[in-house]
């Protein structure tokens, strides 16, 4: 099984340093990769390796709180955006100018942020994301019954927040884990490195969140067919409220919402982005004949 070297930088943030996993890719376009809730590249190894072996860098977030990180809990998505801007910037400065971004579930709606803010990304490619101001994100939680009085819900939930900030929630406590892992990868998710919880703050921070639809760069979305949590109808609302230079949809035949963490799956996500990034002249890494310090 073909191995590659894996560099961890660490880089500092107002809200905690995080660290960039790098898999150096000489002279190729890099994704820069946002995992999901409470996981960090550790849980995404099937997919990042499919990306590296497709010719691209692959730079995966480690976010503040996360992974490798000291795990705290006093931080809002907007400081995992910022990290994400701050690792395309180093990225810029070290040798990768053409960059991607994807991400997948929470890690998608991060990457549609990017997009919305950042000029100097090539594109984007979501992974099951939605625009968590839209009132079809309240159905990605155990709270959907609420949907008619979302801005009362988002109220209580704000004073909540001051009140109790750092009070720790796990995710079943507001997500589906049945929705979550049904018709989803066969192998079990590796733990390491996984976050127990999310702070109240957090999390109002995140319902609270208004991601701009118009989009800087081209998009292509993927999300499963079979996905529990990210259904069809909710993917199909956010795809059409984006506005972008193009948009592509592309729509996984299985996995539910696990589906990049199925190796077939994986390598049909890795080969796309990598086919985009290649007609738009892109360059790809062309293969050593030898590594060497791998892992």
């Amino acid at each position: 099984m073909r191995t590659y070297p894996i560099h961890c930088i660490r880089l500092p943030a107002p809200s905690g340093e995080f660290f960039l996993e790098l898999w150096p890719a000489a002279g190729a376009g890099a994704v820069l990769f946002y995992p999901g809730s409470f996981v960090s590249p550790l849980q995404y190894r099937i997919l990042l390796k499919a990306m590296r072996a497709a010719g691209l860098a692959v730079a995966g977030l480690h976010l503040t709180g996360h992974g490798r990180c000291r795990h705290r809990a006093d931080f809002r998505f907007s400081d995992l955006l910022e990290n994400g801007l701050a690792a395309e910037r180093w990225l810029q400065k070290n040798g990768y100018p053409h960059i991607l971004v994807s991400g997948h579930s929470q890690g998608g709606m991060l990457t549609l942020a990017h997009a919305a803010h950042s000029r100097r990304i090539a594109a984007a490619f979501p992974i099951s994301a939605t625009l968590p101001q839209r009132e079809e994100a309240i159905h990605l939680t155990l709270f959907a019954r609420f949907a008619p009085n979302r801005a009362r819900l988002q109220a209580v939930l704000s004073r909540l927040a001051r009140l109790l900030p750092l009070l720790p929630l796990p995710y079943f406590a507001y997500l589906s884990t049945g929705r979550l892992r049904r018709n989803g990868a066969p192998a079990p998710i590796a733990t390491k490195g996984m976050r127990a919880f999310y702070s109240l703050r957090f999390l109002d921070s995140l319902f609270s969140a208004c991601i701009p639809p118009l989009m800087h760069c081209p998009i292509g979305f993927f999300n499963a067919r079979d996905d529990a949590l990210f259904t069809p109808v909710i993917v199909a609302k956010t795809f059409d409220a984006l506005q972008a230079p193009s948009k592509t949809f592309f729509q996984l035949p299985y996995g539910g919402h696990l589906a990049p963490m199925n190796e077939a799956i994986a390598g049909f996500i890795a080969a796309t982005i990598a086919l985009w990034a290649a007609g738009h002249g892109i360059p790809l890494h062309q293969y050593e004949t030898r590594q060497a310090g791998t892992r």
